[in-house]
């Protein structure tokens, strides 16, 4: 039985996103049987239909590549990892397989109701956050990159129960102030632009 989040949260950065995965359905998540990944979401930058300019094969072409990633939620830092490098970037966006953590650089927000926020793909020595910090929902925590197994520069996020990526209990994501293709809503999906109000 899936479970919802009691905290409401903002997506992880400004401007319009694009879900390129994940969502609150079986057929709408990218990770259904990775089970701490079920309820995931993959925001990527989306201008045109194109994910970036130019040479595809160069991470810092994405349109997402640089941003700030903000806090979605209130809560302290309990994890961070940094120092890997971007994996490689390919214009046709096939996965990467340079890291042999599929998260990258990552950390992780522990919000009220026990609930952990994880954001992976970070860009390397961008954090402006350590562990201990209290962070308010819209901080910058740091930049996005393309570390991990990735298919391009984006963002990785989820909620879980507990601090394990890969087995912690999921939880479908509530957003609030977001605005989805245009309308103000607070459960969001594969295909949808969304953007924090």
């Amino acid at each position: 039985m899936k479970k919802k989040t009691k905290n409401k949260y903002i997506i992880p950065s400004e401007g319009l996103w694009y879900i390129t995965y994940g969502g609150y359905t079986k057929k709408d998540s990218h990770s259904y049987d990775i089970y701490g990944q079920r309820w995931a979401y993959d925001f990527d930058c989306n201008v045109n239909g194109e994910y970036y300019h130019d040479d595809g094969n160069i991470n810092e072409n994405y349109y997402g590549y640089g941003k700030n990633i903000i806090a979605p939620v209130d809560g302290f830092i309990v994890d961070v990892v940094d120092g890997i490098p971007d994996s490689k970037a390919y214009s046709d966006m096939r996965v990467s397989w340079d890291s042999s953590d599929v998260r990258g650089n990552y950390l992780i927000i522990k919000a009220k109701y026990g609930e952990y926020c994880t954001i992976c793909h970070i860009k390397k020595d961008s954090f402006k956050v350590q562990v201990g910090d209290l962070v308010k929902q819209g901080d910058i925590l740091a930049e996005v990159g393309n570390s991990g197994r990735t298919k391009g520069a984006h963002i990785h996020m989820q909620v879980n129960k507990g601090m394990d990526f890969f087995n912690s209990e999921p939880l479908v994501i509530v957003f609030e102030n977001i605005i989805v293709n245009g309308k103000k809503k607070n459960l969001i999906k594969v295909n949808d632009f969304v953007e924090n109000r």
